[in-house]
Parts: structure tokens; C-alpha cells; sequence
């Protein structure tokens, strides 16, 4: 059996893939679960202050809150990591204490991937610096569209969740549409 690559994630990322799942609307997406997908193909990692994170999230009856609760009934796949002691202040980079906890951790382990949704903001930018000039930067649009063209999730549901979150979340549409055509083509 192939060892799974290992992926850290920040908590956006997990709350975007949670989101269509718990979204009863129309206009989700549904017939598969992007965020069961990313759990069973990749090795996750995460700060254990991710789990705060998450956990401060809950207690509303809004999506944001229903998502929060989806990722943390799946929080035995994610494997923690205490990183406090790790790092006294946030990156220089204008990033929070969660963003930097998770690109130390990405360098910490050599992962394979980081996966964050700051891709509308410079803040993606200063993220790709900060991972120890290696190329493993992928957002949440991106690994849907891997997670399509190795056939673990239908590329028609990818297509769908991408039109979704360009609805919902105001992912740029250029990029969105750049990486469909790229990914998701025949």
C-alpha cells in the first residue's frame, strides 16, 4: 500500500470542505463529501489550536457553526500537533498565530502539500515565502480539482462545488475558471 502524502491544512480549508456537505440549499453541491475525501486520501495534519479554533466556531445555527461541527466529528482523522511552545510570535508576515502555526508545522514535517484558502489576498504570497521556498502551496480550488482528476471525487461535483463557492464565498472567478479549465477538462 502507497504511504498518503502529508497535507497540513489550515481551519478555513476544513470549514470550506465541510460547508457544501452541512449546506441543505439548492445551490450546494451534493452526492459526495470533499471533506471525507481529503481525510481518507491524505495524511492531515493540523496545530492543536486548530481544534480551538474550530471549537469557538460552534454554538451558532449558522453554516460556518454546522461545518465546524462536521470537521470536528471527524477530528480522530487529523492528526495534532502542539506547536505553542514552537513558535513565541506569528510569522513577520502580517499572518495570525493559526497561519503561522501551520507553515511552521508544514516546514516542521516536510509535508507534502500546505493547503490554505488566502488565496484572495496577499497573504498567499507571503505564505509561499514562509514554506522554506519549497512548492507545496495548494488551495482549496486546487485540491478539489486533484482530488477530480484522480477520480476520488466525480468531476462533475467538483465542478459544481467550485461554482458554489464562487457563489458563496467569492473565490475569484478568473482563477476558478483558469483551474477548470486546466484540471477538469478531458
Amino acid at each position: 500500500m502507497a504511504e498518503k502524502a502529508v497535507v497540513v491544512v489550515d481551519t478555513n480549508v476544513l470549514l470550506n470542505l465541510a460547508t457544501p456537505v452541512v449546506d441543505g440549499r439548492s445551490k450546494a453541491p451534493s452526492g459526495s463529501d470533499p471533506l471525507k475525501a481529503l481525510l481518507t486520501t491524505y495524511e492531515v495534519h493540523v496545530p492543536t489550536s486548530l481544534l480551538g479554533e474550530l471549537t469557538d466556531t460552534t454554538g451558532s445555527d449558522d453554516l460556518l457553526s454546522a461545518a465546524a461541527d462536521l470537521v470536528l466529528q471527524a477530528a480522530d482523522q487529523l492528526a495534532t500537533h502542539e506547536i505553542d511552545a514552537q513558535t513565541d510570535e506569528p510569522l513577520d508576515y502580517g499572518l495570525d498565530r493559526g497561519e503561522s502555526e501551520c507553515i511552521w508545522l508544514a516546514n516542521e514535517l516536510a509535508a507534502d502539500l500546505f493547503i490554505t484558502d488566502e488565496f484572495n489576498t496577499t497573504n498567499y504570497l507571503f505564505v509561499n515565502l514562509a514554506l522554506d521556498d519549497r512548492n507545496i502551496l495548494f488551495t482549496t480550488p486546487h485540491i478539489l480539482c486533484t482530488l477530480a482528476t484522480y477520480e476520488i471525487l466525480p468531476r462533475e461535483y467538483v465542478s459544481a462545488a467550485l461554482t458554489y463557492y464562487v457563489e458563496t464565498k467569492n473565490w475569484d472567478v478568473q482563477y476558478v475558471a483558469q483551474l477548470r479549465q486546466d484540471q477538469l477538462q478531458d
